[in-house]
């Protein structure tokens, strides 16, 4: 049987220099999905299963990071009308601008 992989494929990925492509997905980091969270509740995702959604995690990754940022107290949870619904806390809202500034800062420097 013949293999019809040309002898180039396992470098398919490598740019000239021997480096890894950036067309291969990269995971993120716990910081990078932490930040997601606090980014999608700030950005107005009151539900859950909206966070989830907007941050791109499944249900029980999300759960785990939620329950200890509401730890740190940077999220808070209330039940309205039977449903759960989360919000920043002050200094939640305090640590997503840092965050922010300091991505915008990297995003400039480059």
């Amino acid at each position: 049987m013949l293999n019809s992989e040309s002898p180039e494929q396992p470098f398919r990925n490598l740019n000239s220099n021997g480096q890894k492509m950036s067309s291969e997905k990269d995971r993120r980091s716990k910081m990078e999905m932490y930040l997601d969270i606090l980014r999608a509740i700030g950005s107005g995702a009151e539900k859950p299963t909206h966070v989830m959604y907007k941050a791109n995690l499944s249900w029980v990754v999300m759960r785990g990071f939620l329950e200890n940022l509401k730890a740190q107290g940077l999220v808070e949870e209330a039940l309205v009308e039977g449903r759960s619904s989360l919000h920043l806390s002050n200094r939640g809202f305090e640590l997503l601008n840092q965050f922010l500034l300091v991505r915008e800062y990297f995003v400039n420097i480059s």
